[in-house]
Parts: C-alpha cells; sequence; structure tokens
C-alpha cells in the first residue's frame, strides 16, 4: 500500500495521503513520494489542478513522534536534513504552476497545518480544527506555518495557536479568513473537487502568473510586487491565452483555453 495515492477525476489529480491508521503522519517515505505526485501533476498537461485529501476521518498529524524522539541523537546537520524532507514537500506545493486545493476533515496538526497551509485554496469541514501544539512537546513550529498562518490572521491569534497549542475550530478559522470554504461534515473533498472545476477552462499560463503573484506578494515590497505585475502583464500581453481570451469577449462568446494547453 502507497503512504500517497492519487487518481484522476475529470481534470482534477486527487493526491491521497493514506496511513489512516496513524492519522495520516508523516512516516518514512511520505515526503519522497508526496514530492513525487504533485511533479508529476504538475508535468501533466491533462491536469489542471491538485486536490490533496487525507484518508479516513483525518488529514494529517504532521510528524511521526517516534521519529521524532530519535532526532535528539543526532547532530545539527542531520536534524537540518531530515526537516528540509518537509520544507521539499511544502516547497513543492508552494513551486507548482497549478492550483492546489487541501481537503480537511478531522483536523490538521503540526506539520498537518503546513500542508494544509501551504495550498493555494483551503477547504475544511465542519467540527474540524487546526493545531499547533508543538509547544505541548517542546518544540517550535516547523514546515512555514507561522508564515503562512501570519497572512490570514492577526498576531495576537497566531500567538494563541501557537504558544498555547489549543486546537482552533475550523468556523472560527473560517470568520479570520484561513480558509476559503465551510463544508458539511464528511463532504470537504467533494467540495474541493467541485471548486477545482472552475479551473477546468481557465488559461493555464495566467494562472501560474497569478500564482506567483499572489504568493510573492505578502513579502515583497511595492517597488518589486509593481516589477513583477508589469513583467507578467507584458508576458501575458504576447501570450495566445490573452488573445483567445480578449477575442471571446469581443465576441461575446465563452472562450476556449483548453484547446491552447
Amino acid at each position: 500500500m502507497s503512504i500517497i495515492e492519487s487518481e484522476m477525476i475529470g481534470n482534477t489529480l486527487l493526491l491521497t495521503l493514506n496511513n489512516p491508521s496513524k492519522r495520516n503522519s508523516m512516516i518514512k517515505g511520505f515526503h519522497d513520494q508526496f514530492q513525487k505526485t504533485i511533479q508529476t501533476g504538475d508535468e501533466n498537461r491533462e491536469v489542471f489542478s491538485i486536490v490533496v485529501n487525507g484518508s479516513g476521518d483525518f488529514f494529517c498529524a504532521g510528524g511521526d513522534l517516534n521519529a521524532l524522539k530519535t532526532r535528539r541523537s543526532m547532530t545539527e546537520d542531520q536534524r537540518y536534513e531530515t526537516l528540509n524532507q518537509l520544507n521539499g514537500t511544502i516547497q513543492s506545493i508552494f513551486n507548482c504552476s497549478k492550483p492546489v486545493i487541501s481537503a480537511i476533515e478531522g483536523g490538521a496538526a503540526g506539520a498537518g497545518v503546513s500542508l494544509a497551509m501551504a495550498c493555494d485554496l483551503v477547504v475544511m469541514s465542519e467540527h474540524s480544527f487546526f493545531s499547533l501544539a508543538y509547544v505541548k512537546i517542546g518544540l517550535t513550529p516547523d514546515g512555514a506555518a507561522t508564515k503562512f498562518l501570519s497572512e490570514t490572521m492577526p498576531r495576537q491569534m497566531l500567538s494563541e495557536m501557537a504558544m498555547i497549542g489549543g486546537k482552533i475550530d475550523a468556523s472560527r478559522l473560517y470568520q479570520l479568513g484561513a480558509i476559503n470554504v465551510l463544508a458539511q461534515k464528511g463532504n470537504a473533498t467533494q467540495t474541493a473537487l467541485e471548486l477545482s472545476k472552475n479551473f477546468d477552462n481557465l488559461p493555464k499560463n495566467s494562472i501560474s502568473r497569478i500564482k506567483k503573484l499572489t504568493r510573492l506578494a505578502y513579502g515583497n515590497n511595492f517597488e518589486s510586487q509593481l516589477k513583477l505585475e508589469t513583467d507578467f502583464m507584458v508576458k501575458s500581453q504576447g501570450d495566445n491565452e490573452s488573445i483567445e481570451g480578449i477575442d471571446a469577449f469581443l465576441e461575446k462568446r465563452p472562450a476556449d483555453f483548453k484547446k491552447l494547453r
């Protein structure tokens, strides 16, 4: 049985974390399989979007505590090496040119929060939660969790999550704007798949550029972001996608971006 399973549903690649007996924690082999699956989806011209979910009743519990316990005997260089496996997984989502949507049932904990929030859009079912309980075991957040959450919530809320380590339920996260859609219990994956259909006839190059713009907007200063927007607009204006989009608008017909993929 593979730790990461995938299937095509229309033009969406459904990537499933498949270790339900351990709440889909990041056991040995997780990161290699996840990154390869994301890369395969990114390179497949038939994949227009990717949905990430977890098998069973929990999205992802983060790192495997049994493995984490052994790291105290490692050198610092060895610890960096193992943490860079997680970083590679987060970066694979961040750098993917296609929209990635997380579908969360039950909850996400630790690095599972990083995995969920690394995605471009987040669907979460009612009665689910996020938990950054690192502090309760003497650790600190990783996987860019504090970066992603700081982009969606006030510092006081982030401090509560990270310094107290309690569960923050989906309805509160939705009110904060940390998640896009609050789904009925048991319906997160189906809701995410429905959401992914929005990308079935949108321009591939435009989406990729917009993803980069939104990713970099929070860290760039005004001048850097203005230049990046200008560079991408220059490229987009010379693209066949804009020719099709503008012609379709002027001719009062639906644009057909699929033929350009």
